[in-house]
């Protein structure tokens, strides 16, 4: 069997972790978490801070796990070993089919409709929402021609696709970063603290269309949860990460830890220029609508460059990963013709053959998403697929978790019990919250219990396939470690 090339350091590591959470969803999301958190600045706070945490004792139990082992598809290899083969295979091929094209997908959509709302909408960026340009068939096109252009890019240069990673992940700081320092400078001109103190005791009571705000905790974690998603992408890359064992642990720690403090900072920062109430109003726009404020027009076409280009950040660490899937697979003897995936492409990158896969795997969910935000039939529930997807995948997570506890015996307590501990909690919380069950019991909705009943469905059709590629006959050795 070949073996990848080591071609990325730490920064690369860490610039997956930061560069592929940060894309869309703080930028959209924020509106919609704090309208769900019923106006409330500091309850809004709370589902942010508890999506964070999810994030972060997940990264650090990851690390955990990522110290000792050293294949070639992390996340896979690591429930692999907590559970058994056929749950390790069947997460890489949820991975490939589902979580990696979903948010691939998504997030493309949000980086050709951004270009589109600049296109058009130059002379006054706080006109048309973003989301209304997801029914247009010229979006998609747009998404499409930016999937295959980054996975051009990847395959024939990995190095230069790992410099662009770096690169995004720098660029898409800046706003967070600028709307900060805009809310430091007018507190320091106006010489005291009105405008903090406003945002934290002076709630909106009203949406955008004048309806009463009430309080969602459920839903407005799961919003936060997409916002924090894709950490988990860097994990792809561990067979080409240099001095892995040190460097993926670090990559995880240090990005969701950073990831954390940026999205608390932005968001404290955005309510407190914008004020709670137009937070509320602007929802996805208001982060176009605060740079309009500071800048005029010309400041919402900077900012709506400055998303675009975030999101493209994210697409493409996510595409480094989906194409990766199907080799991964193969490598263990399993998936499609596992003799013709496992062999290495060009630049002794993944081959030819799980790139087309990928590619083709999130092309389906482009048409999935089109149906969805045009509303044909039960299609029209599976506009939160990506919030249900995340939901599903920590279901694994959490058998890796009790792993930890119970045969990682030469790790003190704090990375044995505590750490584990709050990430079993966490992931209870968020499965409960992504599958509706929460929202159920505490608020007597069952919009998002239907909503993961038609995903489950169009799930178990796209998961079939995995079962006559399961090689029961194929001898499974154990996958030597990768030296560096």
């Amino acid at each position: 069997m070949e073996k990848v090339k080591k071609q990325y350091g730490l920064w690369t590591g860490i610039a997956m972790v930061i560069g592929i959470v940060i894309g869309s969803g703080v930028f959209i999301k924020a509106g919609g978490v704090l309208e769900l958190s019923g106006g409330s600045l500091p309850v809004s706070l709370l589902a942010w801070l508890v999506g964070g945490i999810i994030m972060i004792s997940s990264g650090f139990c990851f690390a955990v796990f990522a110290s000792r082992i050293t294949k070639y598809n992390g996340v896979v290899d690591y429930v692999e070993q907590a559970t058994n083969k056929k749950v390790g295979y069947g997460l890489a091929w949820l991975m490939t089919t589902f979580y990696y094209p979903i948010i691939a997908s998504i997030v493309a959509l949000f980086a050709s409709s951004y270009l589109f709302l600049i296109i058009e909408n130059s002379n006054d960026m706080t006109g048309k929402l973003v989301f209304e340009y997801l029914g247009d068939y010229r979006v998609y096109i747009v998404a499409i021609l930016i999937v295959i252009g980054l996975v051009v890019l990847n395959y024939l240069s990995p190095m230069i696709s790992a410099k662009f990673q770096v690169s995004t992940t720098v660029i898409k700081l800046i706003p967070i970063v600028g709307i900060a320092l805009a809310v430091i400078i007018i507190a320091i001109v106006k010489g005291d603290g009105t405008m903090f103190i406003d945002a934290f005791t002076k709630p909106a009571t009203t949406n955008a269309d004048s309806k009463a705000l009430v309080l969602n905790f459920g839903d407005a974690v799961k919003k936060t949860a997409f916002a924090y998603e894709g950490w988990v992408c860097a994990t792809a890359i561990n067979a080409e990460l240099k001095n892995s064992k040190k460097n993926l642990p670090r990559a995880l720690v240090f990005g969701t830890i950073a990831v954390l403090a940026f999205y608390i900072i932005y968001y404290i920062s955005l309510s407190v220029f914008l004020g709670n109430q137009n937070n509320v109003n602007y929802g996805f726009k208001a982060p176009i609508y605060a740079f309009t404020q500071m800048l005029g027009n010309v400041g919402g076409v900077i900012i709506g460059i400055f998303i675009m280009i975030s999101c493209l950040g994210t697409v493409n660490g996510v595409v480094i990963s989906c194409c990766r899937g199907m080799y991964t697979m193969s490598c263990r003897g399993q998936g499609i013709m596992p003799e013709k995936f496992s062999k290495l492409g060009k630049n002794q990158s993944v081959s030819l053959l799980s790139w087309l896969y990928g590619v083709g795997c999130i092309l389906l969910m482009f048409l999935v998403w089109y149906l969805a935000n045009t509303g044909v039939s039960v299609f029209a529930y599976l506009g939160s697929m990506d919030e249900i997807m995340c939901a599903i995948i920590y279901v694994l997570y959490i058998a890796m978790y009790i792993y930890i506890i119970k045969n990682f015996k030469d790790c003190n307590v704090f990375q044995r019990y505590i750490m584990p501990i709050i990430a079993i909690i966490g992931a209870v919380f968020f499965v409960l919250c992504g599958t509706g069950i929460y929202q159920l019991i505490f608020n007597n909705d069952t919009s998002s219990l239907i909503a993961f009943g038609v995903f489950m469905v169009l799930f178990a059709i796209l998961m079939l396939p995995c079962i006559f590629f399961y090689r029961k006959d194929v001898e499974q050795k154990e996958l030597q470690e990768v030296v560096d």
